[in-house]
């Protein structure tokens, strides 16, 4: 193979649980001295990306804020290629604030945009986005992802939510971030590369190895995260590599990519 740009995951694959995975710094500095292109993707929705930036840095992984994509930058760049569209938004804090020129409807918007809320999820949160998509409003989700890790262990996330809402307004979301065509796109046009010279790194199946396969670039699943034993097993939504962790990143590439 021969690879100009690397995407990576962030969650579960650089990080688990608030600390570096053993290699992962290195792994980017190493990749950085051939200058090879980075840009990190995420699905992490509470989170602004200079929030992610910081986070990182207290881990000993040193990224900068140009280099970050997240669910949430994609969808306020599609918001603003519509032009004029109102929203009622059910988001972190922190993150509605990247959506400050889109403009708030709370009554009759065109777009109910969710992302991870955590105990906002009630039922009069739920019931009032229900309302508005059978008013007219169409859905967009920053992701459907159904649980993540955090420090104290798994949680529920926006995808159990989502799909709920899908089902009683007989709606299908729009989806700005992983494995959405959108969201791998928008990085294809960020890095400046062509598919075929990008390889997409994660320690998930439905997100990060099915997103590289909807825009034709290489795979590779990282077995720690969201990795189940098997996962790399051959089939049709198999990755093209496989390595244990980012830890045996640097020796691996530097024996595949093809100068």
């Amino acid at each position: 193979m021969r690879i100009s740009a690397v995407l990576f995951d962030i969650d579960g694959t650089l990080m688990f649980r608030g600390k570096q995975i053993e290699g992962a710094a290195q792994a980017l500095r190493d990749l950085r001295a051939q200058g090879i292109k980075l840009l990190f993707l995420t699905n992490i929705s509470a989170k602004t990306p200079a929030q992610i930036v910081a986070e990182l840095a207290a881990a000993g992984i040193e990224i900068h804020g140009d280099e970050v994509q997240t669910a949430a930058t994609v969808c306020v760049n599609y918001l603003q290629s519509l032009g004029g569209v109102s929203c009622h938004f059910l988001l972190d804090a922190a993150v509605e604030r990247l959506f400050s020129g889109i403009k708030r409807n709370d009554v009759s918007p065109d777009f109910v945009v969710i992302s991870d809320v955590g105990d906002r999820f009630n039922y009069e949160s739920l019931n009032l986005a229900f309302r508005l998509l059978r008013g007219g409003a169409k859905l967009i989700a920053l992701h459907k992802n159904y649980f993540w890790f955090d420090r104290d262990g798994p949680k529920l996330d926006a995808g159990a939510f989502i799909e709920g809402l899908e089902a009683a307004s007989g709606l299908a979301a729009i989806v700005t971030g992983k494995p959405s065509e959108l969201f791998f796109k928008s990085a294809l046009d960020r890095v400046g590369c062509e598919a075929t010279s990008v390889l997409v790194a994660g320690d998930d199946l439905s997100t990060d190895i099915a997103g590289a396969k909807q825009i034709g670039a290489r795979s590779l699943l990282l077995g720690t995260g969201k990795y189940i034993a098997g996962d790399e097993a051959p089939g049709e939504g198999a990755p093209d590599f496989f390595l244990p962790s980012i830890g045996g990143f640097s020796a691996w590439f530097g024996a595949n990519n093809v100068a």
